[in-house]
């Protein structure tokens, strides 16, 4: 039984609003607008949530969604431009909400895969503004003129994994600087008749509050460590899974099209899949520890990895 044309038409209306609303009430640019600018953030959250039940593994679903007037420009901008205009602790979401209906757009549906690889961001609408920037060496995809959407979502994987690598050096570091025991000084050694032996210190009431002011102090540190330690990891895992989206969009777009990989390889360092592999990877021994084994999700990515290395 085929769904009415009006369960895709709606729900894309109603996201091309949301998106129309955002940078009016955007609570990162206007601090007046928290309401306003929060209501409309969960309304393009579930908006988009809807898309992705309506795409999820259906050939004509996707096809159909994808039709809709400015849908393939209103996906790629809540991967690219929207989460700007996001609270920074709610960036991530709609990054992955974007990114995962890009992705249902695109797996069983060329023509949807020809609108995307077809669309051009415009100069500062990309991850340009991210807190990662691309490194000297790729000028040409940091450049301010039109760019494709290839090239930007390239941009996107390249920068997030870098900052994952980053952010694990920096979680390992962390890690590792054990805390440094505090030297026993309650007492000393003493030679006394021919014998060493530990004697200690009489401890008056000011030793005794320094002691504990030093004690507070060493536990406060180990709080702030962890805390940091935290963050990091945390930063880590959203960077890994933003990148290992990415590289899964990118992989739908090349697979059955040597077309679409010449034009990714062309924007990939040294045109090389391989760095687009191991996150792949990665990601999918951790689909293997958190989900059953042989979802939907698990055998898609195993495709695309098998795809990419083959092509």
């Amino acid at each position: 039984m085929s769904t009415h044309p009006y369960c895709h038409f709606l729900p894309v209306r109603a996201l091309n609003r949301c998106e129309q609303m955002i940078q009016r009430y955007s609570r990162e640019l206007n601090s007046d607008c928290t309401a306003v600018g929060k209501a409309v953030e969960d309304c393009m959250k579930a908006v988009i949530g809807v898309l992705l039940n309506l795409t999820h593994d259906n050939e004509w679903g996707s096809t159909k969604t994808g039709e809709q007037e400015d849908l393939i420009m209103t996906a790629l901008n809540c991967v690219l431009k929207v989460p700007q205009l996001f609270p920074q602790e709610r960036r991530f979401d709609i990054r992955v909400l974007g990114l995962g209906l890009l992705i249902n757009l695109v797996e069983y549906s060329a023509r949807n895969k020809y609108c995307l690889m077809e669309t051009e961001m415009e100069g500062g609408q990309g991850p340009f503004n991210s807190t990662v920037l691309l490194s000297p060496q790729h000028p040409d995809l940091s450049s301010s003129g039109p760019l494709s959407a290839i090239a930007a979502l390239v941009q996107l994987f390249l920068q997030r994994e870098q900052a994952a690598i980053l952010a694990e050096a920096q979680t390992d570091d962390l890690i590792k600087e054990a805390p440094k025991p505090a030297l026993d000084q309650s007492g000393e050694w003493q030679e006394t008749g021919g014998e060493i032996q530990w004697v200690a210190k009489d401890n008056n009431n000011d030793s005794g509050k320094d002691d504990g002011k030093k004690k507070e102090k060493e536990e406060e540190d180990e709080e702030l460590d962890l805390n940091k330690a935290l963050q990091h990891a945390g930063k880590h895992m959203e960077d890994s899974i933003v990148a290992s989206y990415t590289a899964l969009l990118l992989g739908c777009l090349c697979q059955g099209s040597p077309m679409n990989v010449t034009t990714v390889r062309e924007n990939l360092p040294k045109g090389d899949f391989s760095i687009m592999t191991e996150m792949l990877k990665k990601f999918l021994n951790f689909m293997n520890l958190t989900c059953d084994i042989g979802t939907a999700g698990q055998k898609s990515v195993s495709r695309i990895i098998d795809y990419l290395e083959h092509c």
